[in-house]
């Protein structure tokens, strides 16, 4: 079992870890660690990238994928691999921008979803370049809603409310499923994000410390189609 350091440590880019196995699946050659700083895909986040470095010899960290439960390090890098201790490197740019990414598409879900009883957050996608937040629900003037959820986006990121990662215990969880559009775990401690001035969601990526810190988001599209919506967006 790896231990997910970035759950606790989310500023921490640079830690010494162990090899504790290696493989070969579809998606390549990957490292299993005993613990990790990297994020796995997953949650609507991208994997982090980086390297590990063992005895002088550099594995190019693409991908991470937490896969049954074992987390896998996708590398590149044919040189023969031993269980040797390991420095490991987080691409820090990266993340802050996956971190960016990530805020920015709750922000949007929770002001969306105060703003208009109509809609409901049901799922995030927060890649650069093609980020959404999809909802349950439609509305009958889109122009106004762009506009009205620009402007309201922006309102919140100058509050520059704090973000903060806690932890939900099973009934905190089970407080605050009856919002939510999708299954809670109810039987174990959960994650979540608090945005100042709104309720927790159930989340286990990374995020920046304070709104502000997303910088600009701009609202880039508004698409529906059979009872759903998505709202597209950009972080600048």
């Amino acid at each position: 079992m790896t231990e997910l350091m970035y759950t606790k440590h989310p500023d921490l880019f640079e830690t010494k870890a162990q090899i504790i196995d290696h493989g070969y699946d579809s998606k390549g050659t990957y490292l299993v660690l005993n613990r990790s700083i990297f994020y796995p895909q997953g949650g609507g986040q991208p994997a982090d990238q980086g390297e590990i470095i063992a005895n002088h010899i550099v594995y190019k960290v693409t991908n991470v994928r937490n896969i049954d439960g074992e987390v896998r390090h996708y590398i590149i890098n044919d040189t023969l691999i031993s269980k040797d201790a390991v420095t490991l490197q987080v691409d820090a740019n990266r993340r802050m921008i996956n971190s960016k990414y990530h805020t920015a598409g709750h922000l949007i879900a929770t002001i969306v979803e105060k703003t208009n009883e109509a809609l409901t957050a049901i799922k995030g996608h927060q890649f650069p370049g093609e980020a959404y937040v999809e909802f349950n629900g439609m509305v009958s003037n889109p122009e106004d809603f762009l506009s009205q959820t620009t402007k309201t986006v922006t309102d919140g990121i100058n509050t520059n409310a704090s973000v903060q990662i806690k932890e939900l215990s099973p009934s905190d969880a089970k407080a605050i499923s009856a919002d939510r559009h999708y299954e809670i775990p109810q039987s174990k401690t959960l994650r979540a994000c608090y945005i100042e001035g709104f309720s927790p969601v159930p989340c286990g990526g990374t995020h920046v410390k304070t709104l502000e810190d997303i910088g600009d988001i701009k609202i880039l599209k508004y698409k529906s189609k059979k009872g759903k919506a998505k709202v597209l967006y950009e972080v600048l």
